[in-house]
């Protein structure tokens, strides 16, 4: 469990390490403008990345651990899920960064107007179906993925028999 919150911690800092190298812009974000892309990030987190990573990483952690030591695996799934909540306390190191970048690419006028327009009917409506459209837009791309490699692979074997190889 000491190695999760070390990873954690790790991708944490790394993504801070990258929202630092804009310096000279983070230098000038004032609290206003990083509330304003806190308010963004939280607005736009549909799908909850923060919570899922979490509990994705709590969960292998508990797999590997429980392939280890199965005699005990109610305790550990329990011990698990106690980690992963005490990541819940209402700190979000993840929107934290993200606010962050955002604050240093968009400026308060910006997020305002962004802001806006995801408190208006048709933003709304966007936040609300983002998560089922970037399902089914993930569907998608991965049915044109596998007919793309069908195709593919038809039209090299098509070409290698022209060029006379017998595969």
């Amino acid at each position: 469990m000491a190695l999760m919150k070390q990873l954690t911690t790790w991708i944490i800092a790394a993504a801070t390490a990258m929202v630092v190298s804009f310096s000279a812009q983070a230098q000038e974000i004032g609290p206003e403008h990083l509330a304003l892309a806190k308010k963004y990030v939280q607005m736009t987190d549909t799908s909850h990345l923060y919570e899922r990573v979490i509990v994705e990483i709590s969960k292998k952690a508990m797999e590997l651990t429980i392939q280890q030591n199965p005699e005990i695996a109610a305790s550990i799934a329990t011990a698990a899920k106690d980690v992963a909540t005490s990541y819940f306390d209402g700190t979000n190191e993840l929107h934290d960064s993200f606010a962050r970048i955002y604050a240093a690419r968009f400026s308060v006028e910006e997020l305002n107007e962004i802001i806006a327009f995801y408190e208006t009917p048709v933003g709304t409506k966007l936040l609300a179906n983002n998560q089922a459209v970037g399902a089914n837009l993930e569907a998608a791309a991965g049915i044109w993925k596998s007919n793309l490699e069908t195709e593919i692979a038809i039209k090299l074997r098509t070409l290698l028999k022209e060029r006379g190889f017998d595969i």
